[in-house]
């Protein structure tokens, strides 16, 4: 079942609430107050329950009103942190780059290489892995057409 309200409405009723004012949320939204009031009783609608007792010096929630604020704040914060994690993943941030090694194969090379690494792309997570002789494949593996480091598909 979905909910019945967009974000983009729970911003607007955010905005009435901590205005509490109709006027002032819809300058702070940069929308027309007429079509803040509809979008709000739409949502009242909606919800089944009236959110704000209005007046003509303003408005203040009525008691489902104020659930719904909490919640609101809450799926609000939610959703930026979601996208921010989106953007993160798609500028490289939170990638990861499995190695693979035996024993103690070029030892005393791989602190260098790894902190040039790091210098280079500070935003790929590096995680090493140690695999024993009997498998001289150090954790690679083709399945189909594609390379596995330690099961993650290598691009």
């Amino acid at each position: 079942m979905q909910p019945p309200f967009e974000l983009r409405v729970l911003r607007y009723f955010v905005a009435v609430a901590e205005e509490l004012h109709f006027g002032r949320a819809a300058a702070r939204l940069h929308i027309a107050q007429p079509s803040l009031s509809v979008q709000i009783r739409n949502l009242e609608h909606s919800m089944g329950a009236p959110l704000l007792f209005r007046s003509s010096r303003g408005a203040s929630l009525t008691p489902a009103g104020e659930v719904l604020l909490d919640h609101a704040r809450a799926l609000l914060a939610a959703a930026n942190v979601a996208a921010e994690a989106t953007r993160a993943a798609a500028q490289g941030m939170g990638q990861k780059l499995v190695v693979g090694f035996q024993a103690n194969a070029a030892a005393e090379l791989t602190p260098k290489v790894l902190a040039a690494f790091r210098q280079e792309h500070p935003e790929i997570q590096v995680q090493m892995r140690s695999y024993p002789f009997a498998d001289p494949t150090a954790g690679l593996a083709v399945v189909g057409h594609e390379v596995l480091a330690a099961g993650v598909p290598v691009r």
